[in-house]
């Protein structure tokens, strides 16, 4: 035990390392997490951003078609303007054409009947060259004007269209990097529930054997208190048969003083029968009549030999249930099955396979309500899972046959049964041999 004791220190040190490790793991996957939930938050901020950008040159990409359609108003005024100009102009050439052509501006000057008549004809050809170089000035203006806007409103709703593109492409990266991102975060969580999981599996190893350790410290300070009374005892044996050796030896003392003293009385009685012939006579016809009468008989003996008794059964195991065999120990989907398992109707009884103490009684997430039993007799502890109810505590000390709970469907299970375990020496994790061998 005291060796057993040892490797479950042992053991107890390695898992509590393991269990830092994880947490190392488990502290490393938080970091990685934090620091991913950074880049999501700029990047949904960058989105955000984006997104405001976006509004922002659609209102503008609005307001340019707005302009545009005010423009393409003025346009139209424009060209309706042009069209009248050249309407003009066109009469003008029609009736330069109908009068036989250009009118000089001498035959106007000599056609004049008076000077006040050549003013007035000068100032009407003035007027009427004026009023033609106007059309043509303005018609140019308006020209230019008309392909001038055309082109900055072209120019403008096409600088806006890129931006947009390039917004929406902006935004449509950043939304796969986020996608990429919300993924890593869900990679993470689910690698940081596994590391979680494997920490819950090595804490639960840890609590079982520390109570193993408990027990088994119980268990020792037990097995020294029983060796001390027995030595007790055997000293208390000792010196009662040295007190009886004694008293034998002072009755045999007493007995030999005793017959020395009657041998004595004899030698003087002799004496005495010495000093009469006829009496010492008598006494020795009486003395030979007594001896003639005495005998002795030895006492009979008998014997009997007891029969051997066969207590039938291989192993050193009871089967712990009733029931059927349903999973044997070794390979199956989803990994080794350490254990068999019995089925049967819930609460049907389960008893301990030997004697022992109880160094586990508790809930399992993986083994729902369990017992451990460790048999110092045998060096074995068996394993009890699934329970419906326990009804045995930890450090308790119970007998083969004892009842130990029920069989159930709790923890990791599909269906009533009882999934039993047997391991060599303390109960250590995925330690569990076929049980098959150990059953009678």
């Amino acid at each position: 035990m005291e060796q057993q004791q040892s490797d479950i220190h042992n053991k107890r040190s390695n898992v509590n390392e393991s269990i830092n490790q994880k947490d190392g793991e488990i502290s490393n996957i938080l970091n990685q997490q934090n620091s991913v939930e950074d880049e999501i938050e700029k990047l949904e901020a960058k989105m955000a951003d984006t997104d405001q950008k976006i509004k922002e040159k659609e209102k503008q990409i609005d307001d340019t078609k707005a302009e545009i359609e005010k423009l393409k108003a003025e346009i139209k005024d424009l060209k309706e303007r042009i069209e009248k100009r050249n309407e003009v102009l066109r009469d003008r050439a029609r009736n330069i054409q109908q009068n036989g052509g250009s009118v000089k501006f001498i035959d106007v000057v000599l056609g004049a009947n008076s000077f006040g008549d050549l003013v007035d004809r000068v100032s009407a050809v003035s007027t009427l060259v004026g009023a033609d170089k106007q059309i043509l000035d303005e018609q140019q203006a308006d020209m230019e004007k008309l392909e001038a806007d055309q082109k900055k409103v072209e120019e403008k709703l096409d600088s806006l269209n890129k931006m947009l593109e390039e917004l929406e492409v902006l935004k449509a990266d950043l939304k796969a990097q986020n996608e990429e991102k919300k993924v890593l975060m869900k990679e993470l969580a689910a690698q940081k529930k596994h590391v979680e999981n494997e920490k819950m599996s090595l804490e639960e190893q840890e609590r079982v054997l520390k109570e193993q350790e408990a027990i088994i410290s119980k268990a020792m300070a037990d097995e020294k208190a029983r060796i001390a009374e027995e030595e007790r005892k055997a000293k208390e044996a000792a010196e009662a048969e040295k007190r009886a050796q004694q008293e034998a030896q002072a009755k045999a003392q007493e007995q030999a003083k005793a017959q020395e003293q009657a041998k004595a009385q004899e030698q003087a009685k002799a004496q005495e029968q010495n000093q009469a012939q006829t009496q010492t006579q008598t006494q020795s016809e009486k003395s030979t009549s007594a001896k003639s009468q005495t005998s002795g008989s030895t006492p009979g003996t008998n014997s009997s030999n007891d029969a051997n008794l066969n207590a039938g059964g291989s192993g050193v195991l009871s089967w712990p249930a009733s029931g059927r065999l349903s999973s044997g120990y070794g390979g199956r989907s989803g990994g080794t099955h350490f254990g068999i398992d019995i089925a049967n109707a819930a609460g049907t009884p389960i008893y301990a396979a030997a004697s022992g103490v109880v160094t586990r009684s508790d809930y399992s997430s993986s083994y729902g309500n369990v017992v451990y039993v460790f048999h110092p007799q045998l060096n074995l502890t068996t394993v009890y899972a699934h329970m419906s109810a326990r009804s045995v505590s930890s450090g308790q000390n119970v007998s083969e046959g004892q009842k130990l709970g029920e069989i159930g469907n709790t923890g990791e299970s599909f269906g009533n049964h009882l999934h039993f375990e047997v391991h060599n020496g303390p109960w250590s994790y995925h330690g569990g041999v076929n049980p098959m061998g150990y059953l009678k």
